[in-house]
């Protein structure tokens, strides 16, 4: 329907009509005159003396409301332009983000403001953004504009990568911009690797174990200057653990002992240091790569040490790919929560992948350096977006052994979404992806079925254990207080075996030989004899040979020999001589004894030395000695 826009005095012949014009329409408009009082409804007198008819109908449509976006040059930002409406209150600018289904309110303007520059922490670089601007009034929307897209310049390669010593390197720096390169730089590349400004491409080896910082910077026909901080982190190679330090063999007396720290004698470089993380679902170690990251796992441990993720959840858990913890606590019933107190924001250590079983950070996103509290263990290989999302997401440690197994069962348990109220705030905080410890979700929030960190503590990287003891009546091993403790029961030989084992179950062992010499006094010590009957020339069982031969010759003085003879002559042929061969046991681990055979050929007089013990088995009146255990 048509309505009067205005009246105008005698011989005016314009009117101005932009209070009327909005984005896209159509309008047409027709003029008549009249005399007398104004006309007020269309198509009638309405107190006029007389009206003309109408002139003929001119309609004319706004046009296109055209929006502009262009990115800035080298820079997380976007410059929007857009047509002045005239008739508007305002202009609100909307958005739609990558991976986000529809258009969110960026933010408004004042009237008669046509420009308006979107920035970081909404723009980010190597993006795609959308944008829609519609002028409003008192009313409401009034129009909208085209939509614009627009890509950003940014780097789109990752912000570092991680290996052993020696490993072959390759990475090459990528971008996304409207622009042609102009040019390529790249700083502190260690030696072993080569960067081609061509083409962006950095390969050789990794470097000597350590933490390298490059800045990479790469020039756009535009003017822009985009740039990366790119991290080399070379960390030693997972495996079993190596021999480190000798133990050492042990030559001493039965009777004694010796105790040999064990710290030093194993070596398990990949594992620095390591937590024991107890939940209400199961126990998960966890390496931590102090050297790689060390900030990181400074501000972990922190948390760990002052117990703030005692009886902290694990809020979020999403099937092959996070499980996230570290953030809030159950308040006791219903759906009350505390968030954890959290320490000032540690820098980000990008560089080691986000692959299954790592230790990571979480953030907020936009902001590379904002980990506090929270972290997560990636039930899945993320690094196709870890890595590159917001700087990188920080990996400073893994799982170890079968913790994972623990992971997983976290990760494939029930998961809902619930709205928690925390530290006794009155709006409610939507939590989704939030697991359940129960086959069925309970409805509502039931804090019994939590899945909770019961406590996190430091343990040892290395376990030690005796796995080997040839002769256990020579000596006894045992791990006491981290040393290993030999305990000397009697003469002889024996080899020992101490083997280390790391938190992935893998194992290094060491052997050493223990020998030890025994007294008699000793060897009387461990003998049962009847009362007062232990002394060297004492005969308790009555079979003339007293305790010092039944030593000496390896007897049993609890049996009757039957003989006082300790040794049997042989008479053995001989081309051209008949000659006697007196074969006898020698106690080979023993001190303070010695062996002598004399001979007399008339068993009158003086007796000849024919050999001692201390001439050796190699003496030419040895026919033959035969090497035992004893």
């Amino acid at each position: 329907s048509w309505e009067i826009l205005g009246t105008l005095s005698a011989n005016t012949l314009s009117l101005p009509a932009y209070n009327l014009i909005y984005p896209d329409d159509t309008f047409s408009f027709r003029v008549r005159a009249y005399q007398g009082g104004a006309p007020t409804i269309p198509d009638a007198a309405d107190g006029a003396t007389a009206v003309s008819a109408y002139s003929n109908t001119a309609s004319v449509n706004a046009g296109a409301y055209t929006l502009t976006a262009k990115a800035v040059p080298g820079q997380p930002a976007v410059d929007l332009s857009w047509p002045n409406v005239l008739n508007e209150s305002g202009y609100r600018i909307y958005i739609l983000v990558p991976g986000a289904g529809q258009y969110q309110v960026l933010d408004s303007v004042a009237a008669d403001v046509t420009t308006y520059q979107a920035t970081s922490p909404v723009i980010e670089p190597a993006a795609t953004y959308s944008f829609v601007v519609c002028p409003y009034d008192a009313q409401g929307i009034i129009g909208e504009s085209s939509e614009a897209a627009v890509l950003v310049d940014g780097i789109t390669s990752k912000t570092g990568a991680s290996g052993n010593p020696g490993d072959p390197f390759s990475h090459t720096f990528t971008h996304v911009s409207d622009s042609t390169v102009s040019s390529r730089a790249l700083a502190g590349a260690p030696s072993t690797l080569t960067f081609n400004a061509g083409t962006g491409e950095l390969t050789g080896t990794y470097p000597p174990l350590g933490n390298y910082t490059l800045e990479y910077t790469l020039t756009l026909a535009s003017g822009g200057i985009l740039t990366q901080t790119f991290h080399v982190r070379v960390r030693p190679p997972a495996g079993p653990p190596g021999v480190g330090a000798a133990i050492g063999d042990w030559t001493g007396a039965a009777g004694t002992s010796r105790d040999t720290p064990l710290a030093g004698t194993f070596t398990d470089a990949e594992a620095e240091s390591a937590v024991r993380v107890a939940t209400t679902v199961g126990d998960m170690d966890f390496i931590l790569f102090d050297a790689a990251t060390p900030a990181t796992v400074a501000n972990f441990m922190n948390y760990v040490n002052t117990g703030k993720y005692t009886d902290v959840v694990f809020h979020r858990s999403i099937a092959n790919f996070v499980i996230q913890g570290g953030g809030f606590k159950g308040a006791g019933t219903g759906s009350d929560f505390t968030s954890v107190a959290t320490d000032p924001p540690v820098a980000n250590e990008p560089g080691i992948a986000n692959v299954r079983g790592t230790l990571s950070m979480a953030k907020v996103g936009g902001d590379p350096n904002s980990a506090t509290s929270q972290f997560f263990v990636s039930l899945g290989d993320n690094t196709a977006n870890l890595d590159h999302q917001n700087g990188g997401f920080t990996v400073f440690g893994r799982v170890a052994g079968g913790g994972m197994a623990v992971a997983d069962a976290i990760g494939n348990l029930p998961t809902g979404t619930y709205n928690l109220f925390v530290d006794g705030n009155a709006t409610a905080t939507r939590f989704d992806d939030f697991p359940m410890n129960d086959s069925v979700l309970p409805d509502p929030m039931d804090q019994s079925k939590l899945v909770k960190i019961l406590s996190v503590a430091p343990v040892p990287t290395l376990a030690y254990s005796v796995t080997g003891n040839t002769a256990p009546a020579v000596a006894s091993a045992s791990i006491v207080g981290g040393q290993l403790h030999l305990a000397g029961l009697a003469g002889g030989q024996t080899t020992i075996t101490v083997t280390a084992t790391d938190l992935d179950h893998l194992t290094a062992s060491q052997t050493i030989v223990v020998t030890l010499s025994d007294t008699f006094a000793s060897w009387a010590s461990r003998q049962t004899f009847p009362g007062g009957q232990a002394g060297a020339m004492q005969d308790p069982e009555r079979d003339g040979l007293p305790n010092l031969l039944e030593y000496a010759f390896v007897g049993d003085p609890a049996a009757c020999a039957g003989t006082a003879v300790p040794s049997r002559g042989i008479v053995e042929p001989s081309p051209g001589v008949r000659f006697l061969t007196l074969t006898f046991p020698v106690r080979k681990f023993t001190t303070g004894l010695r062996y002598t055979v004399e001979a007399n050929n008339h068993l009158s007089g003086s007796w000849t030395p024919v050999w001692s013990s201390a001439d050796g088995f190699t003496h030419a009146q040895v026919v033959a000695a035969d090497d035992q255990a004893d």
